[in-house]
């Protein structure tokens, strides 16, 4: 019994022993000409910043169209917020590396809207803000002004300390977030608006971008969401009569409900964009795109929850007609 455990022992040995041979062995193969480890880094620290770059890129473009958008969103329709229009994010260390700024707490300016508040006062972009009003400031969130209040800003910059008086302004507010997928979409949520990277790339320019954020700020404020909740809720009950079939009962029966949404956000989002001061004739051209690269784009499916990008088109000229006509799109286009 003893020799025969000695024995498995001595065999389990020489398998492993052969095994880190084998992976040894493979892992040494010619695989190549051998790379420098310092070219390596350089390359891998050059393509994190250039990363970088975009990331902040595409957020400013967001954000500054977002923010032009929300000017003139109509009184009541969100909650107002004293801004002095800078963009501000967290000082991580990809964003103190980009910017040559210290790696501690505080938040960097990576965006400006011109002649803004924080523009005329002299903040620039890559300033670290390290104080409002005599309190620390260790990230973004803690970025809150009070309404008709001059408040006192403490930035970093080349290593200095440099001191702002400014006085915000109240405008409609919504957060506005860039996810760093390259899924191309957009969304209306509780908490504000996000985008992916997908879609800001997949947009050809501002007008483009902004008929996708005029539609998904009408979801917001045309109360899509919380209404949405509960038909869902109520599609679901009715669905669950119907046994193994509830998945498909509930999609059908909420599909032409989602579709309506969708149509309602199309034409009022078109309205804020033209609004704002954007070319929404490019939403023919975005809508076209969308048909030929996204082929699911153009489905009729009763399942489907939004209208076909056909349809979309021909909404986006129907809106355009009517305000070259003079005439008011909120008065005289019928919603079908």
């Amino acid at each position: 019994m003893y020799k025969q455990e000695n024995k498995a022992k001595f065999v389990r040995v020489i398998i492993s022993t052969l095994l880190v041979i084998f992976l040894f062995a493979n892992g040494c193969a010619n695989t190549g000409p051998p790379l420098s480890e310092s070219k390596l880094k350089e390359l891998e620290d050059e393509i994190e910043a250039l990363a970088t770059e975009i990331y902040i890129k595409d957020l400013v473009s967001v954000w500054k169209v977002g923010f032009k958008v929300l000017s003139i969103i109509p009184d009541g329709a969100f909650k107002k917020r004293a801004v002095m229009g800078a963009l501000v994010i967290d000082n991580t260390e990809d964003i103190a590396k980009y910017y040559k700024l210290p790696t501690e707490d505080g938040c960097v300016v990576v965006g400006l809207i011109d002649k803004s508040v924080a523009d005329q006062a002299g903040i620039i972009q890559g300033d670290l803000i390290k104080e409002i009003d005599g309190k620390e400031i260790k990230g973004s969130k803690h970025v809150v002004f009070k309404a008709d209040k001059s408040s006192n800003i403490v930035v970093e910059r080349d290593g200095k300390r440099l001191s702002f008086n400014i006085k915000p302004e109240e405008m409609p507010y919504e957060s506005i977030r860039l996810k760093q997928v390259g899924k191309i979409n957009a969304y209306a949520k509780f908490s504000g608006i996000e985008f992916t990277t997908g879609m800001v790339h997949f947009a050809d320019d501002d007008d483009e971008l902004a008929v996708i954020m005029g539609h998904e700020l009408a979801h917001l404020t045309s109360h899509h969401l919380p209404k949405s909740i509960g038909m869902a809720a109520l599609c679901g009950t009715v669905g669950g009569l119907t046994g193994p079939f509830a998945p498909y009962t509930t999609q059908a029966l909420y599909a032409p409900y989602s579709r309506g949404n969708e149509r309602e956000a199309d034409y009022i989002g078109l309205i804020y964009a033209h609004n704002a001061g954007y070319d929404i004739e490019k939403g023919v051209r975005l809508w076209k795109r969308f048909a030929l690269e996204i082929p699911k784009s153009r489905s009729k499916s009763f399942l489907r929850s939004h209208p076909a990008s056909p349809e979309r088109i021909l909404r986006v000229k129907k809106v355009v007609e009517l305000i070259k006509s003079g005439k008011n799109p909120l008065e005289d286009l019928i919603l079908n």
